[in-house]
Order: structure tokens, then C-alpha cells, then sequence
């Protein structure tokens, strides 16, 4: 149904729109995702469909890209990388900061789909600062899907999908029950800001002690990965820390960041030394 020529005219579109990175043999990919929209919108050609989204950026794009994105996620997902940012990262973080009199924390879950990540997140920080007493701490999640940023804010989630990733004392801590399934509790939510966000586009956050972007790298081409590493790397503050997912790497990119490994988990270091360099680079990227 989707000739060469209209996956060409989809792909650019989806490309300078989002940053998405569509390969050939990604055309029945998007021919399957197309047709449901078509279905939707009573459209039966993809060329006068492709008139509708290119015309109408602000709904039916987003529609579209919402169904371009694979939101599989879990609760404590890649359990090293989560251990190092508990056993690791805050511990670093909280000192420093303390011993320099900031009690302030900043953290962004970049691409934080159905929301399983940044209530990970929040639950690691409440375990390794007991109380947060004292702490002014803010949370940042946004997401390119509406519905999963839907499912995001409410917090509930099914009795087998918590049960896989979660143990019981977390589960006790910080979900209530919820029919079947559990809701996470209040206390947690108000930690977390959910936003929409195209990562594509710069969101203003600055100040950030911890970025989360896993697994949302993978849909760029380098070009992209590269702008938008450069833009973490403006966000964060000296010392902050960017976790990947883990088919993800700057293995071999000249950015600045150092490599942190403990115990399978992985992560990367803002190297304050390279600070003046690193901006250097990034208008060379540009």
C-alpha cells in the first residue's frame, strides 16, 4: 500500500518533526501504524494522509508519533544501573552538595513513558536520603505520548507487572492497593512533574544533578543522538550524571563525560575539567 516515494515524504516528516530516524526496512513498521490512523481518520490514500499530518502538526502528528514509540518499561528496570544510582550516584551527589550547603536535588526522566521509571526514581531517593528532610528535591519526567504520559500520572499499574521487577518492601512502602493492581501513593506523586516533551527541541531545563534517558537514543540517527547529547551536557550541572540505556554508548564520542561502571551498572560522569572545551565542540556539532 505505502510505495517508496510516500514512506520517503513520512519518514522526512517524522525525522524533522521529532528526530525519529526511520530506516527502509522500517516501511511496513510504519505502513501498520499508518494504517490504524487512516482507519481512525476515514482517510484511504497515505498521500492525502500525509497532507492531513503535515498540515495539522500539533494533533494528528502527535497521534502518529504516539503510536511510533515502543513504551515497554518496568519498575526498577536494569537493576544494576538503578543500584548504581542509589548506591553510587546519590551518595556522591548528597556529599558534595552538603559540603558545599546546597540541599538541592534536580532530576529528569527524559523519555519516561508509562511513568515506571521516575517513580523508580523517586522511590531510590526517598532510601538513600531517609526523609529528604531538609532537601528541596524535584523530579522532571516528560514523554513524547500523551497516553503513555496519561497512564504516567495516575500511578497504577497491575498486580504482575509490580510484583515482576518490585520487592515486597517497596510495594509495602509506597503502593496502596488498587483493585488488582496497586496505585503508587500520593507522598511519591508530588515528588515527580509530568510533562510533554520532543526531545528533538531543547526544554529549558538547566541545573540538573541526574539525567535519565534510556532506551529513547535508539530512534535517532547520530546526528540527533549527538545534539541531544550535547544538550544534556548543558543541562547538567558539573559532576551530573547521564544514565543511558544499555544498548546505548558514547563509547568513542569526544563529549566530555566520563564513564562510571560498578557492578554491571553504567552510567556517565560531567566532567567539570572539560567544561570550556566541551562548548568548543558543541558549536563545532551545530
Amino acid at each position: 500500500m505505502l510505495t517508496y516515494e510516500e514512506f520517503r515524504l513520512f519518514s522526512e516528516l517524522i525525522y524533522q518533526e521529532s528526530g525519529i530516524y526511520l530506516k527502509e526496512n522500517r516501511k511496513d513498521f510504519l505502513e501498520s501504524r499508518l494504517v490504524k490512523r487512516m482507519l481512525a481518520t476515514g482517510i484511504t490514500s497515505p498521500y492525502w494522509y500525509y497532507k492531513l499530518v503535515s498540515e495539522k502538526k500539533e494533533s494528528e502528528l502527535l497521534l502518529l508519533l504516539d503510536l511510533l514509540t515502543v513504551n515497554e518499561t518496568s519498575l526498577f528496570r536494569n537493576k544494576p544501573q538503578i543500584d548504581l544510582f542509589r548506591n553510587v550516584i546519590l551518595p556522591d551527589l548528597t556529599e558534595r552538595k552538603q559540603a558545599g550547603g546546597d540541599r538541592n536535588l534536580k532530576i529528569w526522566s527524559a523519555g519516561c513513558s508509562t511513568g515506571e521509571e521516575p517513580y523508580t526514581i523517586a522511590m531510590e531517593v526517598c532510601e538513600a536520603v531517609p526523609g529528604c528532610s531538609g532537601w528541596d528535591i524535584r523530579i522532571f519526567a516528560s514523554d513524547l505520548s500523551m497516553t503513555a504520559l496519561e497512564i504516567a500520572v495516575r500511578g497504577e499499574y497491575t498486580g504482575v507487572k509490580v510484583h515482576a521487577t518490585t520487592e515486597d518492601y517497596y510495594i509495602g512502602r509506597y503502593f496502596e492497593k488498587n483493585g488488582d493492581g496497586y496505585r503508587v501513593k500520593d507522598a511519591l506523586k508530588k515528588m515527580i512533574v509530568f510533562d510533554f516533551h520532543n526531545l528533538k527541541n531543547d526544554n529549558g531545563l538547566g541545573g540538573l544533578d541526574v539525567i535519565f534517558c534510556r532506551n529513547v537514543m535508539i530512534y535517532f540517527d547520530e546526528q540527533e543522538q549527538r545534539k541531544l547529547v550535547a544538550r544534556f551536557w548543558n543541562s547538567l550541572n558539573p559532576g551530573g550524571y547521564l544514565l543511558l540505556g544499555h544498548a546505548e554508548s558514547l563509547h568513542g564520542w569526544d563529549t566530555g563525560f566520563q564513564f562510571i561502571y560498578d557492578n554491571k551498572g553504567t552510567a556517565y560522569r560531567k566532567d567539570e575539567r572539560q567544561e570550556g572545551n566541551h562548548h568548543l565542540r558543541q558549536k563545532e556539532m551545530k
